[in-house]
């Protein structure tokens, strides 16, 4: 009989500990410098112990996750999302908050703290989307099933639009579109969504688009547009990283005046790594984002079934995080707030993100099925 003892991969585990070190000691920094000058909009005063909080939550959520079993998420998969969405739309109820400084109501108000559903729901939809993909089988490319996948991978990028939280529906798109690869979608599909790509931006910009989104846009080509407006906050950015040097200017110094840069400590935390640690942690971050990555996706490759798509899915969610963060901080996209995966402040999205990982599964393995007469077919995968 199967062996139902599920263990999470070690690796994977150690490079999101090794990122979330990474955090801890940016928090540290941040506190400590920040008791002696002004880094960032809002206090800095325990932060280090904020997010060691959200360090171990997200810990505990993560053996939560395992204890639950990816099988049994797998069953409960429409109710697991239904919860997810059902969280993410009391945002539109009276407990839905806007903290200063944000343009979206994304957050929920709850005995004195907040928390960001929409977080949560990513992880909803890896579970449902893997097991949607799964029971699809040989039918993925059918009409049909694709309408239908569409339809699943289009409500909570929606849902996460009429907040006004425009970064986290990107994010919907592109774990989607990637798990769609993954499982194994025809290149007539990707095709003919290549061919789209172009109408489907002329679409979004006439009738989406609002006039501010389109400014954060032409800022990316014109950083000058509005450098005391919506153009301030990348340009601080881009300043402070160029300021860090090889080595920066040190994670304990106060023997420098830093770049101020709203929102250091959480969307733009790059530039404090930059600005602080210079190229060579930034290097180190980013070398440990793309072992994450890779790690996900090889062993979603060594899988089977909806485990396979779930670990693809959390290879989805890391890159995409990490990539628009990154491009975000640097001036290469626009200011649409995505935290850097396990480095950034933030307690929903830290916690959810160690979750994430507990869908990297070695119970997943190929031997697992082979041994014992599973003949799941088996999805493709997606190449780096």
């Amino acid at each position: 009989m199967y062996n139902k003892m599920e263990h999470a991969d070690l690796p994977m585990l150690l490079l999101a500990l090794s990122l979330c070190g990474a955090g801890l000691l940016l928090a540290a920094s941040m506190e400590y410098i920040g008791a002696a000058q002004e880094l960032t909009s809002g206090s800095t005063d325990g932060l280090l112990k904020r997010q060691a909080a959200a360090v171990a939550a997200g810990l505990i959520f993560r053996e939560a996750l395992i204890l639950f079993g990816s099988r049994r998420a797998v069953k409960a998969a429409p109710f697991i999302f239904a919860g997810g969405a059902l969280l993410t739309a009391l945002t539109f109820s009276p407990l839905g908050v806007s903290p200063a400084g944000s343009d979206d109501r994304a957050w929920l108000e709850l005995g004195g703290t907040t928390i960001q559903p929409s977080e949560i729901l990513k992880l909803c939809f890896i579970i449902s989307f893997a097991a949607h993909l799964d029971r699809c089988g040989e039918k993925l490319n059918s009409p049909g099933a694709l309408g239908l996948l569409l339809l699943h991978s289009a409500f909570p990028a929606a849902l996460c639009w009429a907040q006004g939280d425009q970064g986290t529906a990107l994010i919907f798109i592109i774990v989607a579109s990637w798990m769609l690869v993954s499982a194994g979608i025809s290149m007539k599909w990707r095709l003919a969504a290549a061919v789209m790509i172009p109408a489907a931006g002329w679409a979004a910009w006439r009738f989406l688009l609002a006039e501010h989104h389109k400014q954060r846009l032409a800022l990316i080509a014109q950083p000058s547009l509005d450098p005391l407006g919506a153009g301030f906050q990348q340009l601080c950015s881009r300043r402070a990283i160029a300021g860090g040097g090889w080595l920066g200017s040190g994670l304990f110094s106060r023997q420098r005046d830093l770049v101020y840069v709203s929102q250091a400590q959480n969307d733009m935390i790059f530039s404090y790594a930059a600005q602080t640690g210079g190229f060579l942690l930034c290097a180190v971050i980013i070398i440990l984002l793309f072992a994450a990555v890779l790690r996900a996706v090889t062993v979603s490759h060594r899988s089977l079934g909806a485990g396979a798509l779930m670990s693809s899915g959390t290879a989805a969610l890391i890159f995409s995080h990490a990539f628009l963060n990154i491009a975000m901080t640097l001036g290469l996209a626009p200011v649409i707030g995505v935290p850097l995966p396990f480095v950034s402040s933030g307690g929903t999205a830290a916690a959810c993100m160690l979750g994430a990982t507990a869908f990297v599964r070695a119970e997943n393995r190929k031997e697992s099925y082979e041994d014992n007469d599973h003949t799941r077919p088996e999805p493709q995968g997606l190449d780096l």
